[in-house]
């Protein structure tokens, strides 16, 4: 039987730990320690060495494991270990009556991420999963202009890091963008279709993915982590405005119809004859309003860290709930099962030498 939750009371400090202090979790620790009314009680790792270094660096405890102990003197934890683990040592915690941030993605399968889910409704902790992107300033710039998107298109392309080679692009990488775009479509995934290939680790290394959701919007999701230079972007279209976002450039463009546009006063003909520097671009103006969003500079690990602490504090409902990282998961699982029965089935008739059958060939 899980502890209740452990909450601060009044305007007690809130006491948090970070398990696990690789690449991302050190980060976590940073933050946390840059936070008014919060006390970092430890960092945890399985390597004592990683502990103590960042733990002696950020001036906090370090520990080479979990114990119930220390446990007792938190009522928060962000879960930052690899993705196979984050089911075990996410059910310690709120076992324990802790709160916990789980990074993305919540778990390796989705059902360990409806037995989670499970635990923290029976217990009645803050389940918040890792979908930074959802506190990233430019897509909260965007989010208001918003409105029944028809189309949108991510692309997040990588350099190969040598981390998380045990994890395939789609929950690396590509399920940041699958959140957001489920976030931003009101309806149900009704179909996916998906293609992708490994290059430089035994899981895939790169993958492309339609959606189709059963109000009509398509969405086509490309993840990559084999590049030289990084690129995040998403271009969302509504039925009668355009964004273009640049997570890397941290920008944002909205265009959009003037009042009183009408399409049959425009003569096309008559604007393809235009070269932008005789009037073209002036006349597209004239019927388009193009305008930068404003975004904000904040840190979107501070915006995420402080939301959840929020909700750890008073119990109020994450920002990105459990079934919300539930919804990511298993759309991601669909999309590599789709890639790895195309990968099969190019194996097979690449060793039987027969062609591939029309309905079977990856598009």
């Amino acid at each position: 039987m899980p502890k209740p939750p452990r909450r601060p009371e009044g305007k007690e400090p809130i006491h948090v730990l970070v398990v696990g202090v690789g690449h991302l979790g050190k980060n976590h620790a940073r933050v946390y320690t840059e936070l008014e009314g919060v006390v970092v009680e430890g960092v945890v790792d399985s390597n004592a060495e990683n502990a103590r270094e960042i733990g002696e660096r950020l001036g906090v405890p370090h520990f080479s494991s979990l114990t119930p102990e220390l446990l007792s003197r938190v009522h928060a934890a962000s879960i930052v270990t690899p993705t196979p683990t984050h089911a075990d040592v996410a059910s310690q915690c709120i076992e324990e009556g802790v709160s916990v941030l789980v990074e993305k993605p919540m778990t390796s399968t989705s059902e360990q991420a409806r037995e989670l889910l499970a635990l923290a409704d029976e217990s009645g902790v803050t389940l918040q999963v890792g979908h930074i992107e959802r506190f990233n300033p430019v897509v909260i710039a965007a989010h208001p202009f918003i409105r029944d998107p028809v189309y949108i298109e991510c692309d997040r392309i990588h350099p190969f890091s040598f981390r998380s080679v045990e994890t395939s692009v789609v929950l690396d990488l590509m399920i940041h963008d699958i959140d957001i775009a489920l976030n931003f479509v009101d309806a149900p995934v009704a179909h996916l279709e998906a293609v992708g290939a490994r290059v430089l680790s035994e899981t895939e290394d790169l993958a492309s993915a339609r959606l189709t959701f059963e109000n009509g919007c398509t969405v086509m999701v490309k993840a990559s982590r084999v590049a030289i230079q990084k690129s995040r972007k998403m271009r969302i279209f509504n039925k009668d405005s355009y964004l273009s976002l640049d997570y890397i450039a941290k920008t944002g463009m909205l265009m959009g119809f003037k009042p009183g546009f009408d399409p049959s006063q425009i003569d096309i003909q008559e604007m393809a004859k235009l070269e932008e520097d005789q009037g073209a671009y002036p006349l597209f103006t004239k019927y388009f309003s193009i305008e930068q969003l404003h975004v904000a500079s904040d840190e979107p690990l501070k915006n995420e860290l402080q939301s959840f602490l929020l909700s750890a504090r008073t119990g109020r409902e994450p920002v990105v709930t459990g079934s919300h990282g539930l919804q990511a998961i298993e759309i991601a699982l669909q999309i590599q099962d789709k890639i790895r029965e195309q990968q099969r089935l190019l194996e097979e008739h690449r060793d039987s030498g027969e062609a591939l059958p029309e309905d079977s060939s990856p598009e």
